[in-house]
C-alpha cells in the first residue's frame, strides 16, 4: 500500500497530511515552547507553509523530513526567543510552597487537570535543553524518526544527531529519576504534584504502557495519556 511518504507522482492531499502529521507537529510546537498561544501560532505558520508547498512536493525527500524541516525553521524562532531554564531552578520551582491544590472551580475534571499539570511539568523539563538538542530529542523519541532523518532536519551529521539525543536522554533521565513520580514512582520525589499524581495512579498507567516497549519513553507515552494537542486539525477545519 502506498503511504504519504512514498507518494511521488502527485502531491499529498491536505486532509491526509493533517491526519498523519497534524498531532505530531502540534506536539512538537507545544513541547518546544510550553506556551499554548506560541505553539498555536507556530503550528499555524508551519501549516500555511506546508499548504503552500504541497503542490510542488514531488518526493525528493520523505514527506516527514520535508514537514519537520519546515517545523524546525518556524518553531526554532519561537524557542530561541525563550530563556533556557536549568534543571536546578526547575527542581526548586517544583518543590516550592508545598502541595499544589486543585483549582476551586465548578465542574472541575480533576483527572484531566492532573494530566494537564503533568504535561506542563514534562514540557518544563524540556525547556532545560538547548533548542536544537530539544528538537533532536523530540524528533527521535516522539516523532520516532531515525537518526539519518533527524540529521537531515537539523542539518547535522547522523553521529552528531545521535550524540544530541543521547545527551538529552541522560539529562532528562537524571532529573526525572529524582523528581518525577511518573518516571520513578518509588523515588524520593518532592514534586508539588506527587500526591495528586498518585491519587489517580498515573504511574500505573505508564507502567502498563512501558511493558509494551523495550525501554521507558515517558514523552512518547505521554502522547497517549496526557491531553492531546492538535492545532493543525483546528486550523484545517477553519480553512475548510
Amino acid at each position: 500500500m502506498t503511504t504519504l511518504s512514498q507518494t511521488a507522482l502527485a502531491p499529498p492531499q491536505p486532509a491526509a497530511v493533517v491526519a498523519q502529521y497534524g498531532r505530531l507537529v502540534s506536539s512538537i510546537c507545544w513541547r518546544m515552547t510550553r506556551d499554548q498561544d506560541a505553539a498555536r501560532e507556530a503550528a499555524q505558520e508551519v501549516w500555511l507553509a506546508v499548504l503552500e508547498g504541497l503542490p510542488r512536493f514531488r518526493g525528493e525527500s520523505s514527506l516527514s523530513t520535508w514537514i519537520y524541516t519546515i517545523a524546525r525553521r518556524v518553531v526554532g524562532r519561537y524557542a530561541q526567543a525563550r530563556r533556557t531554564d536549568s534543571m536546578r531552578m526547575l527542581a526548586v520551582a517544583y518543590e516550592a510552597d508545598g502541595e499544589l491544590p486543585a483549582p476551586d472551580v465548578p465542574d472541575l475534571d480533576h483527572d484531566l487537570w492532573v494530566r494537564e499539570m503533568c504535561d506542563l511539568c514534562l514540557c518544563g523539563m524540556l525547556q532545560c535543553l538547548d533548542p536544537d538538542v530539544r528538537l533532536a530529542y523530540l524528533l527521535r523519541e516522539v516523532a520516532e524518526l531515525n537518526y539519518n532523518d533527524v540529521a537531515l532536519v537539523l542539518e547535522v551529521q547522523p553521529d552528531a544527531a545521535r550524540q544530541m539525543v543521547s545527551r538529552a536522554r541522560r539529562k532528562l533521565n537524571r532529573f526525572m529519576s529524582g523528581h518525577c513520580a511518573l518516571a520513578n514512582p518509588t523515588g524520593a520525589c518532592r514534586c508539588r504534584m506527587r500526591r495528586q499524581v498518585q491519587g489517580i495512579d498515573l504511574p500505573a498507567e505508564y507502567a502498563r504502557l512501558r511493558r509494551t516497549v523495550q525501554r521507558a519513553r515517558v514523552f512518547k507515552e505521554s502522547e497517549e495519556l496526557l491531553p492531546p494537542k492538535d492545532y493543525w486539525l483546528e486550523l484545517s477545519q477553519a480553512v475548510a
